[in-house]
């Protein structure tokens, strides 16, 4: 875990000034209900949605005002924050990886959630649909504990994986550039392209998806990087390897997280996260959208493809492209 941390600072969590007013009365018993309610899915249906994933494995701490309250092993523990903010993301400790969320109640009261791995406070506030002025339903909730145990889980597992990402993209102001690159209109309707096709595949009817659409996916896509690269100024392969990077972490939280909504017979909630696909997004949240996407086209390509990732180093495009021939 000591030789993660470095990768971890680079990926960064946000560490911005804020304060929640809320009640230091202690945990609520709802917190403790919706972390047992997450614990219940390990009856197989988080090991199906992800090999390995877990919820209990992992000490919870969910914050409310100023203290956290750590649930692990049948207890539950007060103490001080570890980090400055409010934030669901997930935090290695010595040997421990620690996940953290807000309460519910702090949730509700924010309407946006402070959650990823992050570098700019515009990317770290994601809108939930539209739960901004609404209570977040369980299902909600559950799904973003789930979200951030995947966190957990890439820490504990994809280690060298997620360093040879990391390696191409060292440069810190390369995320800024393609940022600014899409204020171009070619490559906004370029990434308009790309998240039509992926939706429509994603959705489709049929048993199969069609080869020639999904090799047409991969082709906008590199050609949308290819544009990127070229009018951004950066390194082709640095473009390439923080789309990989991003799609890895949070496109496979993202795909978790309507994976449990499914698993939890919300199919509601889970539409939503499948009608998010036709929306184009820009900033870090596209890549979100994009890897849950691919992870949900490689389930329909290929019902092993969850283990062929674990097992090489290929990014979630480079499966889909050796999984779509």
């Amino acid at each position: 875990m000591k030789a993660f941390r470095p990768i971890y600072l680079l990926i960064g969590v946000l560490l911005a000034a804020g304060v929640l007013v809320t009640s230091l009365r202690g945990l609520p018993g709802e917190d403790l209900v919706l972390y047992e309610k997450a614990c219940t899915l390990e009856d197989g249906r988080l090991g199906q949605i992800w090999p390995g994933l877990s919820v209990s494995r992992y000490p919870v701490a969910i914050r409310k005002g100023n203290a956290e309250y750590v649930v692990f092993d049948g207890e539950v523990r007060k103490r001080k924050p570890v980090l400055p903010v409010i934030a669901c993301t997930v935090y290695p400790d010595e040997d421990r990886i620690y996940i953290l969320v807000p309460s519910k109640s702090v949730m509700d009261s924010v309407g946006q959630i402070v959650e990823g791995f992050s570098g700019s406070i515009e990317d770290f506030l994601i809108d939930r649909f539209s739960i901004e002025g609404k209570k977040m339903s369980e299902s909600q909730y559950i799904s973003i504990l789930c979200h951030e145990a995947m966190h957990a889980c890439q820490l504990s597992r994809w280690e060298e994986k997620i360093k040879a990402l990391a390696e191409g993209i060292a440069d810190p102001g390369i995320e800024a550039r393609i940022e600014e690159s899409e204020s171009d209109p070619e490559i906004r309707a370029m990434y308009e392209k790309q998240a039509d096709l992926l939706y429509r595949l994603v959705v489709s009817d049929e048993g199969m998806p069609d080869a020639e659409a999904v090799a047409e996916y991969i082709r906008t896509r590199k050609d949308t990087l290819a544009l990127v690269s070229e009018k951004a100024g950066i390194d082709a392969n640095a473009v390439e390897s923080h789309a990989d990077l991003y799609e890895l972490l949070e496109g496979t939280a993202r795909y978790v997280e309507a994976k449990t909504a499914l698993a939890l017979s919300d199919e509601e909630l889970y539409g939503q996260y499948l009608h998010s696909l036709k929306e184009t997004s820009f900033g870090k949240e596209k890549y979100y959208k994009s890897g849950m996407g691919i992870c949900m086209l490689l389930d329909r390509l290929d019902p092993d493809w969850k283990q062929d990732m674990h097992a090489g180093s290929l990014s979630l495009a480079g499966l889909l492209e050796n999984t779509g021939r």
